[in-house]
């Protein structure tokens, strides 16, 4: 039994990882931690939780003795503040906030906040688990990678890595649900001014560009630039992100979709499919949908990713993560069927 704590579990992402580990046969939750509300219990929170009865602990790093796991549930900025005071800590930390994702300049000059310990941050595997999955088995620090990132990241990476694109010519237009904005209260994520309503934000300057374009770099030999637009929609949760790129082979749209299916055809989790995309296929999963369309009229390829950001995006890839880190079977508590309905 690997015994695991979440800092941070009162945040929508924590709380996606306290549902997803609480059908998990081999991973348990010891400690529930949360400085805001430490002393209360989480059925004071959240009623409806099943492990309601969990008192919240405030962060100690000498009360985390024995624990195997630790998930770092806090925005960017505050698991910095935790990651420092963890060096010493024996066991295996996943961060899911952007702090272990870039170096030093690139961190401070996207995030705009101190960087953690370049030391550290360079000993951090990249948890893009379909890519990464053998140097996760030995890692101290994880990094779990943005939501953005990771649909755009898995819907490009077989194209860059096996040179199908051109790798300077990549637009990306994607939309996410409100929950990517985290619990915070702001005026964009104010009911009534997402409600019926969809914004453009952070243009050519989400945090989650240069993590792409490094992902990108890491597995193609040729440097590649992406421009992306981001959109918040009056949704729950879930991400779609449209790319179009210029092909370098002329073949036929059926060849572009092979090729996709031969890239991920033993990864359980990602799914090439055909018809019209849409987020709802993902809602509630950890699956990637993945379609790829060929324009005869400009011959540009157009590459479609969904996921839901509360899981393949964030908790529930912290979770696979963790079974590749361990070496349990990666689909382990993370099959459920998409909430379509």
């Amino acid at each position: 039994m690997i015994t695991c704590s979440i800092v941070g579990v009162t945040g929508y992402a924590g709380l996606e990882l306290l549902k997803l580990i609480e059908q998990h046969p081999t991973i348990h939750l010891e400690k529930a931690i949360s400085d805001s509300c430490a002393g209360m219990t989480l059925s004071e929170l959240y009623p409806w939780l099943r492990a309601g009865a969990q008192k919240l602990e405030p962060f100690q790093v000498e009360a985390l003795a024995g624990i195997d796991l630790l998930f770092l549930a806090t925005p960017s900025g505050v698991s910095a503040d935790y990651i420092r005071q963890l060096e010493s800590f024996d066991g295996v930390v996943i961060d899911l906030s952007g702090d272990l994702r870039l170096p030093s300049n690139l961190y401070e000059t996207w995030y705009g906040k101190p960087p953690v310990n370049e030391i550290i941050q360079a000993e951090a595997v990249y948890g893009l688990t379909e890519w990464n999955r053998d140097k996760l088995s030995t890692a101290k620090w994880i990094s779990n990678p943005g939501c953005y990132a990771t649909a755009v990241s898995l819907a490009l990476l077989p194209f860059v890595h096996n040179d199908w694109i051109d790798p300077l010519h990549i637009i990306v237009s994607a939309c996410s649900g409100i929950t990517g904005a985290g619990k915070g209260l702001s005026e964009k994520t104010h009911h009534a001014k997402s409600n019926e309503n969809v914004q453009l934000y952070k243009i050519h300057s989400h945090q989650h560009i240069p993590e792409i374009e490094q992902t990108l770099n890491t597995w193609s030999e040729k440097k590649t630039t992406v421009s992306m637009s981001t959109h918040l929609l009056p949704i729950n949760r879930g991400i779609m992100a449209t790319i179009t790129a210029q092909p370098n082979d002329d073949v036929s749209e059926d060849e572009w979709v092979r090729r996709l299916q031969s890239a991920y055809e033993h990864e359980p989790f990602i799914r090439v499919q055909q018809g019209e995309p849409e987020i709802k296929s993902v809602v509630g999963s950890n699956y990637c949908d993945l379609w790829v369309y060929k324009e005869e009229r400009t011959n540009r390829l157009t590459i479609v990713s969904v996921i839901d950001n509360m899981q393949k995006g964030a908790a529930g890839q912290a979770l696979q993560n963790a079974n590749a880190r361990f070496g349990f079977e990666e689909t382990l508590g993370l099959l459920s069927q998409p909430q379509y309905i």
